[in-house]
């Protein structure tokens, strides 16, 4: 049922034929390192198999409060493909390191390199839903613009 709805507003979205596209779901089974790289391996081939496919799935685990700020998947799609977030798009490479875990919070300094070998940090937050049907699952609650070298954490 998932996969077809995501297919409809995928379709809608984009005014295209519909495709089902298999997003993963946010479920507690996932740990925080898992959904970020979950995120960043679909923005990494972001274009597959339909355009945007990667930000659709980076999409699903956005932490409810996330979604309140970013708006819907409408405003989110502009946001990944601003100047702040455009690099992550079809990235080449990226590496994942731990910087704080808690019992409902997780940090990450994601360092990617763009598709034109720039090198990049991001700081990549997550927290665990307490309520509602993702309950006790790791969301991104946000991610920093580019950090500048020096400034990182």
């Amino acid at each position: 049922m998932r996969k077809l709805l995501m297919a409809v507003v995928v379709g809608l979205v984009l005014n295209k034929p519909v495709i089902a596209l298999d997003i993963i779901s946010p479920n507690p089974n996932l740990q925080p390192k898992n959904v970020v790289e979950i995120q960043l391996q679909s923005l990494q081939r972001n274009d597959e198999p339909i355009p945007d496919a990667g930000i659709f799935q980076t999409w699903a685990f956005a932490h409810p409060n996330n979604r309140f700020m970013t708006g819907p998947i409408e405003r989110f799609l502009l946001m990944m493909k601003s100047q702040n977030y455009k690099n992550m798009l079809n990235h080449r490479d990226h590496k994942i390191e731990p910087v704080l875990q808690t019992n409902g919070r997780s940090q990450f300094a994601v360092s990617i390199t763009t598709s034109d070998n720039q090198k990049m940090t991001f700081k990549w937050e997550l927290m665990k839903v307490r309520l509602g049907k993702f309950s006790g699952s790791w969301m991104t609650s946000s991610v920093s613009p580019p950090l500048l070298s020096g400034n990182a954490f």
